[in-house]
């Protein structure tokens, strides 16, 4: 087995900082990478000769993380600490789950901190819980003088500066964007097609940045909705193994039902469900041809063979859609690269992956969609064309209509004629804005930006679902995280302009009577600065949104 260019890169950083003091790492690698392939291989690299701890959550985690770490490692005694499986003083790898080491338990105080050199968490996201905190404290890893490596591990993009892990990592290490792994070649393309259903979801609350589950199944979850994803699926995608990501147990008996109505072989799983494992089995032999689960299979689930994603569970949560696309991005076991396996004209069993938008009507929330997680705009149909495609169509519009904002743009196919009806001069305020602030705030994917003259603001969801205001003065950067909601965040960032940049606010209010003044010449200087054709009878208000768009250009996160 041999390690690919990225692995190795991710290792030697970490070897790098471990040497240099991080003792508290974190490696971010899209699913279907080989997160595992670089974990096992750290130890050796970083010449730590006492045992390894692996920290999961889940069963199939532990038993993958022992397999693979053991096909790593050969002469590696690997061993399971978990429910009725133990791990013995010879055992130089044990792989436990964090329920098992609980605080204060006998299990977790028989490791004996002195005798281990690294402690790994897989799908690292779920670190800062009590459940892992408790464990990281018995082996004191979060102390200044800590020696012992703590390496996270998640598939999880990082968005901002990751501050969301910050009590417990230092820093990110490595990390790769799943944009970057499907250029390359390590993952599958994501094609897109988009379901609309003119279901609202108006009256469904947000609850710790996503919709309230309760309430999203009631809106959701009936016969009309569900078979019209039955029905796009078969058009789309009836011949491929399918997994649909839905809201509760109901939702996912009463999708895989429906499947079963139009003479589609589909099961239902769910947390407790006794026969899951004998249900993906059947997924994975092809003996059923759709999964429908609720909040099960959107980590460690890994089936190179799944080639539809449908999205029928509603979402404002950038990290849970990762997730779920995250599942059908996995290339054929086998194959190394599918760029090398094109160039050498060779037959590729799975190139893409099919992602099935089912997208409700709303004016109140901002759904997450597979456009929208690249920096394109939420409501755009991909009309059947991969994400490298469809991205490369916009940026050709852009070069030549570079006053156009495409931000609300509904269709590829119909982009170019979208472009020359809309400019770069105009707002359409998010719904969030202008129920939650007063503020000229722009919505960029995964964040809102606010830009003072002296301070630049971001609001953004981390990887806790939690939301932060970060404000960056010159060299100067400083951040408040752990707010539940999206209004609390506002609410905070606007009493802060208030209090530090008072003087501005003039400037910054999303209505102002400046608006309709004549636009100055420092406005005109830096439109042309960036090549933007200046229209008769532009005003003051019309300049500064174009420069605050022109200013908050950046490539999505997931890039």
């Amino acid at each position: 087995m041999k390690l690919r260019p990225y692995q190795i890169d991710a290792i030697n950083a970490i070897r790098v900082k471990f040497q240099s003091g991080i003792t508290r790492q974190l490696l971010v690698l899209p699913t279907g990478t080989g997160k595992t392939c670089v974990f096992a291989a750290v130890p050796s690299a970083l010449g730590i000769t006492k045992r390894v701890l692996i920290l999961v959550h889940r069963e199939e985690l532990a038993n993958q993380a022992a397999d693979k770490y053991k096909r790593w490692n050969p002469d590696a005694r690997v061993a399971v600490e978990m429910a009725e499986r133990r791990a013995n003083d010879p055992d130089t790898v044990v792989v436990a789950s964090v329920q098992t080491l609980r605080k204060g338990g006998k299990r977790l105080l028989a490791l004996n901190p002195t005798d281990f050199g690294a402690i790994i968490t897989d799908e690292a996201h779920h670190a800062t819980a009590d459940s892992y905190m408790s464990i990281y404290e018995h082996f004191g890893v979060l102390s200044n003088e800590n020696k012992i490596l703590l390496l996270g591990v998640t598939a999880t993009p990082n968005r901002a500066d990751g501050e969301g892990l910050s009590r417990v990592f230092q820093e990110i290490v490595y990390s790769m964007g799943i944009l970057d792994a499907i250029k390359a070649g390590w993952l599958s393309n994501l094609v897109g097609y988009r379901v609309s259903t003119g279901q609202s979801l108006d009256n469904v609350h947000t609850r710790c940045g996503d919709f309230a589950t309760d309430e999203l199944a009631s809106a959701v979850n009936n016969a009309q909705r569900n078979s019209l994803v039955v029905k796009h699926w078969k058009e789309k995608a009836q011949n491929l193994q399918t997994l649909v990501f839905c809201v509760d147990i109901a939702h996912a008996k009463a999708m895989a039902e429906t499947f079963r109505t139009y003479g589609v072989a589909a099961e239902a799983v769910w947390g407790d469900d006794e026969r899951r494992a004998e249900k993906l089995d059947a997924l994975r032999s092809g003996a059923i041809r759709v999964i429908c689960n609720c909040a099960i299979l959107t980590e460690g689930y890994d089936d190179w063979h799944i080639g539809c994603i449908v999205m029928a569970r509603p979402t404002k949560s950038q990290l849970l859609f990762v997730q779920c696309c995250g599942r059908g991005t996995r290339i054929p076991d086998g194959v190394n690269n599918l760029c090398e396996e094109k160039q050498a004209g060779r037959a590729i069993a799975k190139e893409n992956c099919i992602l099935l938008d089912v997208v409700d009507a709303t004016s109140k929330h901002s759904l997450v969609t597979l456009p929208s997680l690249f920096g394109l705009g939420e409501r755009m149909d991909m009309k059947g064309k991969t994400i490298t495609a469809a991205l490369k169509k916009v940026e050709e519009v852009q070069e030549q209509h570079p006053n156009a904002d495409l931000e609300q743009a509904p269709d590829l196919d119909k982009l170019e004629s979208y472009a020359e009806s809309v400019d770069l001069f105009s707002m359409k305020w998010a719904s969030e804005v202008l129920e939650g602030s007063t503020l000229q705030w722009h919505k960029v994917t995964g964040r809102y930006t606010l830009n003072t003259k002296t301070r630049k603001i971001d609001v953004f969801e981390d990887l806790l679902q939690m939301w932060n205001v970060h404000v960056k003065m010159g060299e100067l950067e400083a951040t408040k995280g752990g707010l539940p909601d999206l209004t609390s965040a506002f609410r905070y960032a606007e009493e802060y302009v208030k209090q530090r940049c008072s003087e501005e606010i003039t400037l910054i209010r999303r209505e102002a009577a400046w608006h309709k003044d004549e636009v100055t010449p420092g406005q005109i200087k830096l439109l042309r600065k960036f090549h933007i054709p200046i229209p008769a009878g532009l005003t003051k208000g019309e300049a500064s949104i174009a420069i605050g768009k022109i200013l908050n250009r950046r490539p999505a996160y997931a890039r």
